[in-house]
């Protein structure tokens, strides 16, 4: 029944070939020694004692005493090789597993709990080891001991083999009828503690938002019910082992005290000499701890099985395609991309991009533009190969990407996600990954450029300061800048920025596109933003909605046909936002767009739009909690937030309700009535807010009275919309 099991385990060290050569026929020297000592009692009494013959007793004594030497030698020569298989096996595991989890698909990946796949190498790994380890020592010692000795006992006395025989059998009855349990159970506990391992972990991610929401006492409820099921799951794991290390316990005391009477009873009638009796009964002994130890097996196989189950879900998993043979240099013909009726669904019930039809001219500039969820981000990681479209394809220089040797097209790009990562290792380290080769003269000027430089050689160990885990010694505008240097250290022909600026202050954020303009002059570009401000003066921009292609063309050519574009720049224009990034205005034509606003002479706007206060934030901080007082109204005027409900059974312990962005505004009905909030708001970058005070306008409107039923009444159809 553990056949299957035997195969794949055996099958993880049958490279190993020349040190199996040595282990196996080390360890049955020392077996043969182990499984035949007891023998020598039958010598001994009725050679030596019985007759008193000294010499036969030196002899048989000088015989054990070489043998013992020769064996144990054997014994402890064949743990070494032991040990250099389990370790090189673990070793090879290891490096199998991190290789496949580098070559398994983007989407496998994202379905897979975070836990899980550290489970593999915390928790899977170490039970193959364990696994091993017992299967060639105990297993095998077990084994080639309980038939040696058999044999012997076949020749020493028949009747009572046969009766160890169907005692045997006996021992081996109960576990087998628990094997089914014992592995649903101990799938069941590994599932368990592959999510409480997920929750261990994204608390401590996560610890930022739960601080910043107050949800420390949400997430240790939350881990307090896993810790209930996990605890019930144990509860029954251990009950389950005790049944399988019990059974095999009463039927060897059965069979021992059947042994016993019927050898008694044979020596009494004469059938079996006393030392045959007492050899016998040695051996038995013998035999007896080899066959318990080989119950003690039937759990370990039992627990790995659900363990190789898991591994070889990873090792099927989809690979990555590695594309085809076609390699070019992009720097002699810079790239054209064209998306032709490109469709892509994360899953089945929506479309992340429908029918997109696009072209980027060689060292032109283009733009990927929308609101949050509009496809913009989906279409530059089809691009990355990330994901394979479910419809149309994507050419690069007249070549479908599938046709591209994949690791050869991104060697030659430059990416700056929206979220930065830095590595473990020192600041030159990580910006040195993109280039291995590169010096530390190269360093500086990828540093310089994106205006990193400075601050690097202002910390007291330079460009070898280490990063903790996350960047945590770096702010998430250094972290950025950071990404941006590895970028523009590789010198692509191709850069793809997905929103690379929005963790920077208005300063930064303005040099960082003076660098990436600079960068762009021999180079093809394709960068996402919702920021519109900033690439107002890219080539061509395509504009994004809801996952299809609304727009596309110059910033004045959008602007001329109205529509969603203009919608946006409209949305986000009207904002003044100092350097500082600490002082913000809003003027009366933006603030007629708000409704509750919509219609009121551009006099009274200029007064109310003087009565904003500008607040700023950092990323990951709480500008709203559900259940405050409400009394302020907020417009972004730079940033972005997350509005979200606490929930402990979801992930994070929260519901993502939206994203705000640029222009975008919250909490207006504050401004009428005096109610709690509903939702908690977070920052996601770094944010400006102009914010109006529910008492400020109070004040207002009773100075004009005539506006005053105008707002109200607007506010009113706002909240019941």
């Amino acid at each position: 029944m553990f056949l299957p099991v035997l195969r794949q385990l055996l099958g993880y060290i049958r490279g190993y070939k020349r040190l199996l050569a040595f282990f196996v026929p080390t360890m049955l020297l020392d077996l043969a020694f182990v499984s035949l000592a007891p023998l020598s009692f039958q010598f001994m009494i009725d050679r030596a004692v019985i007759p008193r013959d000294m010499n036969a007793f030196a002899l048989i004594l000088i015989a054990l005493a070489a043998c013992g030497v020769v064996c144990l030698g054997a014994g402890v020569a064949s743990d070494y090789a032991l040990a250099r298989i389990a370790a090189l096996t673990q070793k090879d595991l290891r490096r199998r597993l991190f290789d496949r989890l580098q070559s398994a698909n983007m989407g496998y990946l994202q379905r897979s709990r975070s836990g899980e796949l550290l489970s593999l190498f915390a928790s899977d790994l170490p039970a193959v080891e364990r696994a091993l380890g017992v299967l060639l020592t105990t297993g095998i010692q077990s084994t080639v001991v309980v038939a040696v000795t058999l044999a012997v006992l076949f020749y020493l006395q028949g009747t009572m083999a046969v009766a160890i025989l169907l005692g045997a059998a006996a021992i081996y009855a109960g576990p087998a009828l628990l094997r089914r349990r014992s592995e649903a159970v101990n799938r069941a506990h590994k599932e368990m503690l592959d999510r409480m391992t997920s929750d261990v972990q994204e608390a401590i991610n996560a610890r930022k938002v739960i601080r910043g929401f107050h949800l420390q006492k949400a997430m240790a409820d939350k881990f307090a019910v896993r810790l209930g099921e996990m605890f019930r799951i144990h509860y029954r794991r251990n009950v389950v082992g005790a049944q399988l290390d019990r059974l095999p316990v009463i039927s060897m005391l059965v069979v021992n005290l059947t042994i016993i009477a019927l050898g008694s009873y044979l020596a009494i009638r004469g059938s079996i000499t006393l030392g045959a009796l007492v050899a016998f009964f040695t051996m038995y002994t013998s035999m007896g701890n080899s066959v318990f130890n080989l119950t003690y097996v039937i759990p370990v196989l039992t627990d790995v099985s659900v363990s190789l189950e898991r591994i070889k879900k990873l090792m099927d998993a989809p690979e990555e395609p590695a594309g085809g043979s076609h390699r070019e240099s992009l720097r002699e013909r810079l790239p054209e991309i064209r998306f032709s009726d490109v469709g892509f669904r994360y899953d089945e019930r929506r479309d992340a991009l429908k029918r997109i039809d696009l072209v980027i001219s060689p060292g032109e500039t283009a733009a990927f533009v929308g609101s949050s969820g509009s496809g913009k981000s989906t279409a530059v990681q089809l691009l990355l190969g990330f994901y394979e479209p479910s419809a149309g394809s994507i050419l690069v220089n007249g070549r479908r990407l599938d046709e591209w040797d994949r690791g050869s097209l991104r060697e030659q790009l430059g990416v700056v996600f929206q979220d930065s990562f830095l590595f473990r290792g020192t600041v030159a380290d990580n910006i040195r990954i993109a280039k291995p080769d590169a010096s530390m003269e190269e360093i500086a000027a990828a540093a310089k450029r994106a205006e990193i430089h400075d601050f690097v050689s202002s910390l007291p160990d330079g460009y070898e300061t280490e990063v903790l885990d996350d960047g945590a010694n770096f702010s998430g505008g250094q972290r950025q800048r950071l990404a941006i240097a590895r970028a523009v250290l590789r010198d692509p022909p191709l850069l793809l920025l997905d929103e690379a600026t929005s963790a920077l202050d208005p300063i930064s954020e303005a040099s960082i596109n003076r660098t990436f303009r600079d960068l762009a002059a021999d180079r093809t570009v394709v960068t996402v933003t919702h920021r519109l401000s900033s690439i107002a003066g890219a080539d061509r921009i395509f504009v994004f909605d809801r996952g299809e292609l609304v727009g596309c063309g110059t910033h004045a050519e959008l602007l001329a046909e109205g529509g969603y574009y203009k919608e946006l720049w409209d949305k986000q224009n009207g904002f003044a936002v100092s350097e500082s990034g600490r002082k913000a205005n809003i003027d009366g034509e933006r603030l007629a767009r708000l409704p509750f606003f919509r219609g009121i002479e551009p006099r009274l706007l200029e007064e109310i739009g003087a009565l904003f206060d500008t607040e700023t934030f950092e990323a990951g901080q709480t500008v709203i909690r559900e259940g405050d007082a409400g009394e302020k109204f907020y417009l972004i005027a730079r940033g972005r937030v997350e509005i979200s409900k606490r929930d402990p059974e979801a992930e994070e312990g929260k519901l993502r309700l939206a994203v705000l962005e640029d222009g975008d505004h919250f909490g207006e009905i504050a401004l009428l009535e005096n109610v709690t909030r509903t939702a908690d708001v977070a920052t996601l970058s770094p944010c400006v807010f102009l914010t109006l005070q529910r008492k400020v306008l109070y004040y207002v409107l009773s100075q004009y009275p005539e506006i005053d039923a105008h707002v109200r009444q607007t506010l009113r159809e706002r909240k019941s919309s």
